[in-house]
Order: structure tokens, then sequence, then C-alpha cells
């Protein structure tokens, strides 16, 4: 038995309150407001007070799923399937609460039980400031992009309702959220010219195409859903989705279409995630990338009810592994930079240490 590391890493933490509002304030309500709406508020406000008791952990992931104008009726029956697709991932086999997923649209009428913003520039404002009221430094936010970009050789623009907003604009907006890790999928057309104001410390960002020259429609986006699905990504077979295993996954599925299609593929999808706004097509130690995206996950890390099941001794072993997974891997990206001997040493010392912990666990 192995646990996973964590897809949101970082200490558990608890939820103010499902409203936002003092508890004080949702019980102030007149006496003849009526039976249901008092025990409707009563609800409301239990259930806040059970999401911060001691032991109860909230579910540290978040999700942003923002499309942008759609353009024409087909791209944006496309762009909702896609969307609606991504939500139903999310929410159901990934285990995301609902709460904590929201989704932007040209016209949310079309789904007004998913869509809970219209992809304005102020929506996205509203839907980032919601969140910051309630996301810690602990937790982590996946932002998905879908829809059209352009670039004039200087400024990426993601075309939104209203004014298009420039990559920095964008940055801004959703950086304001004090999550401590992002995982942000720009799959637009010209995305790879939002890389420098989307890169920095703890994120993991992905484009559609290598640069902003990049301009033409992009199928990237509908590609990294389906990795998700199933957990189709999962290479290695562990029943977790890493986003480099997404990220892998996506780039195969985009040039087996246009390689179907005989077309001249026009798209070229780039991650970076060590901060230096410089995305690479084969994320590798050698490069420098891929680090945070290999131990990063989708699925969400172990219960930790299963965890609170186990025999202390058992629950800290589970722990220890978990963490001499991210050091093995952390270790493999500074493999260049200590003399190859010590770097055999010191990772045999943790495969062996895995190793005996997984027996014990095994037991």
């Amino acid at each position: 038995m192995s646990v996973p590391t964590a897809f949101f890493p970082g200490n558990p933490r608890p939820i103010s309150s499902i409203s936002g509002k003092p508890e004080s304030k949702i019980l102030q309500k007149p006496a003849a407001a009526g039976a249901p709406l008092l025990i409707f508020l009563l609800f409301l406000s239990l259930a806040a007070t059970i999401r911060t008791l001691p032991g109860i952990e909230p579910d540290p992931r978040y999700a942003i799923l923002l499309v942008g104008a759609s353009g024409n009726p087909d791209l944006q029956k496309r762009y909702l399937a896609e969307i609606q697709k991504l939500h139903s991932i999310l929410t159901g086999p990934l285990s995301f609460p609902l709460d904590q997923v929201i989704v932007l649209f040209d016209n949310p009428a079309l789904d007004t039980e998913r869509i809970r913003y219209r992809s304005t520039r102020e929506g996205v404002r509203e839907a980032c400031l919601n969140l910051s009221r309630r996301v810690k430094q602990t937790d982590t936010v996946f932002v998905f992009i879908e829809g059209h970009g352009s670039y004039d050789g200087k400024t990426y623009k993601l075309n939104l309702v209203d004014p298009d907003t420039t990559a920095w604009e964008l940055a801004d907006i959703i950086y304001s959220i004090p999550a401590g890790r992002f995982v942000v999928v720009n799959a637009t057309s010209s995305s790879g010219g939002s890389l420098p104001a989307l890169a920095g410390e703890g994120k993991i960002v992905i484009t559609a195409t290598k640069s902003g020259m990049e301009g033409n429609q992009t199928h990237m986006g509908g590609f990294f859903v389906e990795s998700l699905e199933g957990n189709a990504a999962d290479s290695n077979k562990d029943d977790r989705v890493s986003v480099l295993e997404a990220f892998f996954y996506t780039i195969s599925k985009v040039e087996e279409y246009y390689r179907d299609e005989e077309n001249l593929q026009t798209e070229h999808a780039v991650l970076e995630d060590n901060g230096d706004g410089l995305g690479q097509r084969d994320p590798k130690p050698e490069n420098g990338e891929g680090l945070l995206a290999r131990t990063t996950f989708f699925n969400r890390d172990a219960d930790p009810e299963d965890l609170e099941s186990l025999p202390p001794e058992q629950r800290n072993l589970a722990l220890e592994a978990a963490e001499l997974e991210k050091q093995i891997e952390a270790l493999k990206y500074r493999k260049d930079e200590m003399p190859l001997v010590d770097y055999d040493k010191k990772l045999e010392e943790l495969l062996l240490r895995l190793a005996q912990i997984n027996a014990k666990l095994q037991n």
C-alpha cells in the first residue's frame, strides 16, 4: 500500500461558513419569515458549524472553468459540451465538492444548473473574489480556460464577452486568490503568449500553443478533458492522474488528431512549472520543468477518514511514504547539481526506505 502525494499540498484547514457571512447575521431573521425559511436558515447555520468542527477535513481542491466568447453557434455548442463534461468529471469521479467548482460561460442560460457567471471581465473578477474569501494558502486552484485568444506580437488577450482581457490582467485577477498552488490550463489559440504573465512560483501552466504566433483554432482543450475521464492518462496505473500525465496524454492525442486528418499541426502545447516563463514540450529533469506537474494530482489524496481508521503506527508510515515519494521526485530534478556518486547514494537510501515502508503497509 502506498498513499499518493496530495493533489493540493499542505495541511487541511477549516472553512468558516457556507454562506461566507457570520452566523449571527444568518440567524437574525424575523420570526415572521415562516417555519420553512427558518428551518432552512437553521440548516445553513448547522452546516457551517459542522464544517468548522475539529477533525472535519474540507477538500482543498477548487476549480474555475472559464469559456470566453464562443464566436459562433457551432463553437458555442462544442465549448458547452466540453465544459459540461469537465464539470461532470471533476464533481463526479474526481469528487471535487460541487460548490468548489465555478463555471463561467458567454450564455449562462444554456445551463443554469452549472453556469454561475457570464464570461465577462467583471464576471471573472466576481468569481475569483468569491473564491478568495474561502481559499487558503494550503489549497490549490485548477483553472481551465477555453475559447479564443489573440496576440499582436507583444500582448496576449483572452476574448471575453465584454472588452478582452490581457494575460497580465487575467493573472492579476486569478492570482488574487490566496492559494499556494495553481494549475492553469489555457487551451485557447495564441495561448503561448500568456506564459510570461501566468508563470510563477507554485504555478503549473499548460498552454495549447508554444507561442502567441500559433493563432489557429486549437483542439487541445477537448483532449485534456478526455485525459481525466476514467483516469485515461494514468500511464503508470496507480489509479491517479498527475498534471504531467494529463499533459503528455493530451499532446499525444493532438498529434494523432492532426495525423489522422492529414493536416499540418498548427498547435504545440507546452508546460511550465519552475517559474521561468519558458514552456517545454518535453518536461524533464534535464530542462528543469515538470517537478510540480509530476507530483500534483487531480485525484484527491487518501481520505482523512481512511487514514484515521489506521492504527497510529500505520498512519505515520503512510504519511512518511507519501513524503518519500516527493523527495525522490525532487532528487531527480537535482541530479545535475550534485556528483553522480552522491546522487546514486541518496536515491538508493530513499528507495530502500520507501520499499521497507511499503512492505510494512502491505502486511
